[in-house]
């Protein structure tokens, strides 16, 4: 039976490491703050806005949403660049997906790479391409962080990412590959997709699709990772069917309650690097 990470109780650590951060800020005048920026959240997306509120509060990072819903998109633009030129204004995000707005990607790249905590825009992905981002995308550096402090070391383990999208599978093949880490990328279209995820000791998933890896698919002893999340009669689901995945791994992360909680402390630990680089 595999380990089931705790998410929470590895968010919970750092937080409390950022709390002493921004305590230290404090003292110089300086209080980090986050802009949430969304378009017609789904339930997913006012579930985690709602989580990075009360965390930034319980921390002392001011925290604001800004809900565009119904604006159009030339609307949504001023009001991007009105927030990208706010000096208080450490880190911004936009809340995926927008739902009904089209050109989001002209929102994140609206972002500055030096406020871009969430890393999404183009800007970023060319700096975390070329080895030299300052602040590394919430999800993936939640993903590391859960596996550094799992005591996981990934060097020498053959990986897989299930999804090659620019929230998680993207970005986390990019850094992993600059680490010089054993990775491979997959989507729908591989061919050799069932070899290589059998292959693989750990496996990554990032697809947004209900219950798409079964313990069928894996190695027993893997570590399987779920990073996915999609709604399933009104609930949050993972990308894993936990209950064949879980006889078959060494470890799993479940969702809720695994990458998720570290995800949204990464993204706060952005806003405070991103803070201390403003001064």
């Amino acid at each position: 039976m595999a380990k089931i990470i705790d998410g929470n109780k590895i968010a919970q650590t750092i937080l409390d490491e950022i709390k002493l951060e921004v305590d230290g800020l404090k003292l110089t005048g300086k209080v980090p703050k986050l802009v949430i920026v969304s378009y017609n959240p789904s339930l997913a997306s006012k579930t985690y806005i709602g989580l990075k509120l009360a965390r930034a509060k319980e921390l002392g990072i001011a925290c604001e949403a800004l809900d565009l819903t119904g604006q159009s998109l030339d609307v949504c633009m001023s009001a991007m660049a009105a927030l990208s030129g706010k000096q208080d204004v450490d880190g911004i995000i936009v809340q995926l997906p927008t739902r009904g707005l089209e050109g989001y990607q002209e929102l994140l790249n609206a972002i500055p790479a030096s406020k871009d905590v969430d890393g999404l825009s183009d800007e970023s992905l060319e700096l975390l391409r070329a080895n030299s981002a300052k602040l590394i995308p919430a999800t993936p550096r939640a993903i590391l962080e859960l596996m550094a402090r799992s005591q996981k070391d990934l060097q020498g383990k053959s990986i897989v990412i299930i999804g090659r999208g620019k929230l998680v599978g993207l970005p986390l093949s990019i850094i992993m590959k600059n680490k010089n880490l054993d990775v491979v990328g997959i989507d729908i279209n591989t061919t050799n997709a069932s070899q290589v995820i059998k292959s693989a000791d750990v496996v990554i998933v990032a697809a947004g699709q209900a219950d798409l890896v079964t313990g069928t698919m894996i190695k027993a002893g893997s570590i399987v990772l779920d990073a996915g999340t999609s709604e399933q009669n009104g609930q949050l689901s993972g990308d894993v069917e936990y209950a064949s995945v879980e006889p078959v791994a060494s470890m799993v992360s479940k969702v809720p309650g695994g990458i998720g909680p570290v995800t949204v402390a990464c993204l706060l630990q952005n806003v405070v690097e991103a803070s201390k680089n403003s001064q």
